[in-house]
C-alpha cells in the first residue's frame, strides 16, 4: 500500500511538470522567433537613431571647419571667394579650396566622417550616402547647412532592415568668433575684427514718452529706491512722495508734475513709467537710461555705450557668405558693425566722412549724421538710423573725424 501511495504522489507531482515542459516547448516554437525578431528590430532602431545623431554632429563639425577654412583662405590671400556656397561645399566633400588642400579639413571631410560612422563594430551593416549640400544664411549670426541623407541599416542575417530615403537634414552653424573678412579686405590687412554679437538684442530703444511736464537731458544708471540718495543716478518712481530732488541726476515719474526749479532733468506723466523702465532693464540687462529733452522720452542706448567694443548687430548689411565674396550689398537678415575712427587713426588710416555702418563706410556711401548723446564721430544716414530705432535722436549735424 505504501508503494502505491508514493507512486500516486510521484505521478501527481510529475504530471504538472510534464505539462509545463510541453507548453513551454510549444510556446517557444510558436512565439520564440517573434521575440528574437523584436529584439533585433529594437536594436536596429536604436542604431539608426545613433547614426542619424552622429551624422548631424559630423555635419556641424565639418561645416564649422569648412567656414573657418574659407575665412582663413580669404584673410590669408586677400582675395574674396567667387562662390562661397560652392567653395564651402567643396571643402566639406573634398577638403579643397581653389584646388588647394586645407589643413583645417584633414580627417574632417564628410567622407572621413562617413567612414568612421559606418565602421562601428556592431552586428549590422550600415550604408550611408549623402548629397545635395546647401549652405545659406540663416539669421545673420548663423549659417544653415542642409544635406540629403540616404541611410540603410540591416542585420547580418537579413531579418530586419530600416531605410531612410532622401531624408533632408539641417544643422545650424554659428559664425561667432570667426574673423570678418570685410575689415582686412578693405584696409589691406591693417584692421581685423572678430564677429561678436552684442549682449543686448537692440542698439537703441525708446522706452517711454512723457507729457509736456518734462525738461532737460541727462544719462545715468537707474534706481527705483527713493531712499537712495545718489547724484550719479536717475530715480524712477510713481510719484513725488518722499523724493529729495537734489539726490538725483534726473527724475522719471509716473504722475505728472511741473518740476521746473526743482530739477534740471525730468520726465513725468507716463503712468506706466516704472513698469516700462523695469521691463527694459530686466530684458536687456542694461540699466542706464537717457532722458532726452527734444523727444521728451526715455531711451535705452546700450549700442552707443559699447561702440568701443565693436559689437555686431542684426541689420540689413551683407551676411557672412556675402562678406566672404567681397559683396557689400545690403540684404535682409544680415549683420552690421561700425567703423571705429580711433582704430583707423591708430593705424594711420584716413577717416572719411561717410556713414559709420561698416559696409557703407568701406564703399564710400551714406551721410554721416550725428546723434544726441553719442560721440560726434559716430553717425549714419536716416535709413540706417531707423533700422536701429534711433532716427529720432539724429541731430542733422555732420560727423567729426574721431
Amino acid at each position: 500500500m505504501d508503494g502505491q501511495f508514493y507512486s500516486m504522489v510521484a505521478l501527481i507531482i510529475t504530471i504538472p511538470i510534464i505539462m509545463f515542459v510541453v507548453s513551454y516547448i510549444s510556446y517557444s516554437q510558436k512565439f520564440g522567433g517573434h521575440v528574437a525578431d523584436r529584439v533585433i528590430s529594437d536594436q536596429l532602431h536604436q542604431l539608426t537613431t545613433s547614426v542619424e545623431l552622429d551624422t548631424a554632429k559630423a555635419m556641424e563639425i565639418c561645416g564649422r571647419r569648412a567656414v573657418l577654412a574659407a575665412a582663413n583662405f580669404v584673410l590669408g590671400g586677400g582675395i574674396p571667394l567667387t562662390d562661397a556656397d560652392a567653395n564651402l561645399t567643396t571643402l566639406m566633400l573634398a577638403g579643397m579650396i581653389n584646388r588647394t588642400a586645407s589643413f583645417m579639413m584633414i580627417n574632417n571631410t564628410m567622407p572621413n566622417w562617413s567612414q568612421r560612422i559606418t565602421s562601428k563594430p556592431v552586428n549590422f551593416d550600415i550604408y550611408l550616402q549623402y548629397g545635395n549640400i546647401s549652405i545659406e544664411n540663416y539669421d545673420g549670426f548663423s549659417l544653415r547647412i542642409g544635406m540629403d541623407i540616404n541611410l540603410t541599416v540591416t542585420d547580418k542575417l537579413g531579418v530586419s532592415r530600416l531605410d531612410r530615403v532622401n531624408s533632408r537634414e539641417y544643422v545650424i552653424i554659428s559664425i561667432a568668433g570667426i574673423e570678418d573678412p570685410v575689415f582686412p579686405l578693405k584696409t589691406q590687412g591693417f584692421l581685423r575684427r572678430i564677429i561678436r554679437r552684442a549682449d543686448q538684442p537692440y542698439f537703441g530703444m525708446r522706452i517711454l514718452t512723457a507729457t509736456v511736464n518734462s525738461s532737460g537731458s541727462c544719462s545715468a544708471r537707474i534706481t527705483f529706491n527713493k531712499s537712495e540718495c545718489d547724484t550719479s543716478k536717475i530715480l524712477v518712481a510713481s510719484n513725488l512722495t518722499g523724493v529729495v530732488y537734489s539726490c538725483y541726476a534726473g527724475i522719471i515719474l509716473g504722475a505728472s508734475y511741473n518740476l521746473s526749479g526743482q530739477s534740471d532733468c525730468y520726465l513725468t506723466g507716463n503712468a506706466s513709467a516704472v513698469q516700462l523702465v523695469n521691463d527694459t532693464i530686466v530684458s536687456s540687462g542694461y540699466d542706464t537710461v537717457l532722458i532726452d529733452r527734444e523727444t521728451r522720452s526715455a531711451w535705452s542706448l546700450p549700442g552707443a555705450a559699447n561702440l568701443s567694443e565693436r559689437y555686431y548687430y542684426n541689420g540689413n548689411g551683407p551676411d557672412f557668405l556675402m562678406r566672404l565674396e567681397g559683396n557689400y550689398s545690403p540684404t535682409a537678415k544680415g549683420i552690421v558693425t561700425f567703423a571705429y575712427p580711433p582704430e583707423l587713426e591708430e593705424q594711420a588710416l584716413p577717416v572719411d566722412n561717410y556713414s559709420r555702418v561698416d559696409y557703407q563706410y568701406f564703399t564710400g556711401q551714406g551721410a554721416c549724421i550725428t546723434f544726441r548723446a553719442m560721440p560726434e564721430w559716430f553717425g549714419m544716414d536716416g535709413s540706417h538710423a531707423a533700422d536701429l530705432n534711433i532716427s529720432a535722436l539724429l541731430t542733422g549735424n555732420p560727423c567729426t573725424s574721431g
